[in-house]
């Protein structure tokens, strides 16, 4: 049996109007990939927090190694062997990718002046034990995301831990980068590593984990082994229940079209994009990542400027130049990146929902009704079920899930007539997902056209009636009924026809 390298017992930990984490106990061994599974604001990060030297505990206490240990700050935990690779990136844009993998640890030779040939060996002795490929004196900014988060674990390794935590690492990352991040934890754990791994991806739990340990609301549930449980089992011990039918069940659409998109062309992005809605259905945008689905949600909201097109609701064509052309005319976008494009995380949860829709409550045409806005607040809290202590409190005090349903309310608040949803789900949990789910449901019902993107094929399979597949800008098939298959979506998704199966056109 392997030795335990950490545990951490009786922790307790509180936030004003909130009791984060409930005399909590968690352990793992050496060697091990340990998953920490729950919804959101189960406890997860608060006790990793705690554990990286971020937060400290109002009570408990931590063995690592076999001795009882204080964490006061993150260096402190770095200097023991505990390191932890955040879901948002600490990088410093306008620095080399050497220059912030030895950011405060720069070697140096005579006058003080940093040794650059050393960094450098050291860095690509460590990418070439791992596999990793990344150009060193290329400026962090001018990286893609997956390329920015393998170099935010090679800042990691290069502090040689033996225990490093990794939160949400993929939700950024397409199939082929998430594979080669599976090799590089297999890697880590060959060279005696432990690895504590956050996922709201349950095949990832199942992929890559040896154990893992559940909380629900700031208490410990139990610890399994990856072998001996189901996912079902896993999302019992989440959620308290079985959710076998986590979509809700599809209705039939009716004939007639509420939004329609004609010939949108943006040079570099897109090519003849044409497609509709009908009243009912949800239209799901599937493909590998980086073919034009976020550039299709930002032409059509204004964001991106077009070359050409027509964007038309209940057969009016809307002049949309915009973001806030866009919201005027009864459009909604819930951004992928909700921490940097959908919320101002220092402000209020208060203002937050109530930013966009703040004429809806003007007086005299300049002064905010108070008294009506806090109402909308607490009317939107209620509606879609928002766990918060205080809508006083910055919206960044709330777990994943819970921001984005604040980011969805203040999309809702301008009662729009189309929504567009780019991965809507991304790092939040079952039951937060299921309640989107249901959301997205019932205002396809109501009449407004939803449009979703989502590199989860599962859910663009579960949640829509239509699927239009893009491929380098355009959109290379439409799928429908028994079409909308996983093997058919990655099948157009790399730009072939499924011509024996008939030609389909929007």
């Amino acid at each position: 049996m392997s030795e335990e390298i950490l545990r951490m017992s009786h922790i307790c930990k509180s936030f004003p109007g909130v009791k984060a984490l409930k005399e909590v106990d968690f352990s793992c061994k050496k060697g091990e990939v340990m998953v920490l599974a729950g919804e959101n604001g189960a406890g997860k990060s608060t006790i990793l927090k705690i554990l990286s030297g971020l937060y400290q505990a109002d009570s408990g206490e931590i063995f690592f190694n076999g001795k009882a240990v204080k964490i006061k700050n993150p260096l402190e935990a770095q200097k023991m062997g505990i390191a932890m690779v955040y879901q948002e990136l600490t990088l410093v844009n306008e620095m080399t990718v050497a220059e912030n993998i030895y950011l405060s640890i720069e070697p140096t030779k005579k006058f003080g002046l940093v040794d650059r040939k050393q960094i450098e060996s050291s860095i690509q002795e460590v990418m070439g034990q791992y596999g990793i490929e990344l150009d060193l004196q290329t400026m962090v900014k001018d990286l893609p995301v997956a390329q920015q988060q393998m170099a935010e674990i090679v800042k990691i390794l290069i502090r040689q831990p033996e225990l490093i935590i990794l939160d949400e690492p993929t939700s950024a990352l397409a199939r082929k980068e998430v594979t080669q991040l599976y090799e590089i934890i297999r890697s880590m754990i060959s060279m005696g590593k432990t690895i504590i791994f956050i996922s709201h991806r349950l095949e990832e739990v199942f992929e890559i984990g040896d154990r893992v340990t559940v909380f629900k609301d700031g208490s410990y549930v139990d610890t399994k082994k990856i072998s001996e449980i189901t996912e079902d089992d896993l999302i019992r011990m989440m959620v308290g229940r079985s959710l076998q039918n986590i979509f809700p069940e599809k209705t039939q659409p009716e004939q007639e079209i509420i939004f329609q998109v004609k010939n949108l062309n943006v040079p570099k992005h897109l090519r003849d994009i044409s497609f509709s809605v009908r009243r009912g259905e949800i239209l799901g945008i599937a493909g590998l990542q980086g073919h034009g689905q976020t550039e299709l949600f930002n032409a059509i909201y204004g964001i991106l400027p077009r070359e050409t097109g027509e964007i038309i609701t209940a057969g009016e064509s809307l002049k949309i130049g915009n973001a806030k052309q866009a919201i005027k005319q009864g459009l909604a976008l819930v951004p992928a990146d909700r921490k940097n494009e959908g919320l101002f995380l220092l402000r209020s949860i208060r203002e937050n929902l109530a930013i966009i829709s703040l004429d809806q409550r003007k007086k005299l045409g300049i002064f905010i009704d108070g008294k009506k806005e806090k109402k909308f607040s607490l009317d939107m809290k209620e509606k879609l079920a928002i766990k918060l202590a205080s809508l006083r409190n910055e919206v960044a005090s709330l777990s994943g899930g819970n921001q984005q349903k604040v980011v969805l309310g203040k999309e809702l608040a301008i009662n729009p007539k189309v929504v567009l949803f780019n991965e809507p789900t991304r790092g939040i949990d079952v039951e937060a997902k299921r309640e989107f789910y249901n959301i997205m449901h019932d205002l396809a019902r109501s009449g407004v056209a939803v449009i979703m993107y989502s590199s989860d094929l599962m859910e663009v399979i579960g949640m829509s009636n239509r699927v239009a597949v893009m491929y380098e800008g355009t959109i290379s098939a439409v799928l429908q009924g028994e079409e909308i298959t996983e093997e058919n979506i990655m099948y157009c998704a790399y730009g072939a026809s499924l011509a024996n199966k008939g030609e389909r056109t929007l």
